[in-house]
């Protein structure tokens, strides 16, 4: 009995292991399911990190009802137009890496060094610049 209890976790792990493909192999734009499943996996898993993060259950169903309010249909009064390239930048590097090991794996192998070399260090510098305040290990807290 003691047997089957220690390797029960090991006979469980690969029967929930079905959506291990890469999305849109192969193409430049997911199919609409795809897309569908992608946002679906990110909003939820926004909403989980909000109860991770929160002090108290009540604080994050706090914090979400503060989302879900008339003010989500709001225009915001931060600007966060200067984010819009950074980000926008970003989210299709590591797109069009999303096939290999990392996003930028093979991302100018075919550049001459000097030129590689720049992008490399202006990469560098664009994380350190949109970097922001120092903030505490989530992990720390427990």
């Amino acid at each position: 009995a003691l047997n089957a209890l220690f390797f029960l976790p090991l006979q469980l792990t690969g029967n929930n292991r079905n959506h291990l493909d890469i999305a849109a192999k192969g193409r430049l734009l997911p199919s609409f399911s795809e897309a569908c499943n992608m946002a679906l996996t990110f909003s939820l898993t926004l909403i989980c990190w909000v109860f991770f993060r929160a002090e108290s259950i009540p604080h994050a169903l706090d914090y979400l009802s503060g989302i879900c309010s008339v003010s989500l249909f709001t225009i915001p009064e931060v600007n966060t137009v200067h984010l819009l390239f950074p980000v926008s930048f970003f989210i299709i590097i590591e797109w069009t890496g999303r096939e290999g090991n990392y996003a930028i794996e093979k991302l100018g192998l075919e550049w001459r060094k000097p030129v590689r070399y720049t992008f490399y260090y202006a990469l560098v510098l664009a994380i350190l610049w949109f970097s922001g305040e120092d903030q505490q290990f989530i992990y720390f807290q427990f």
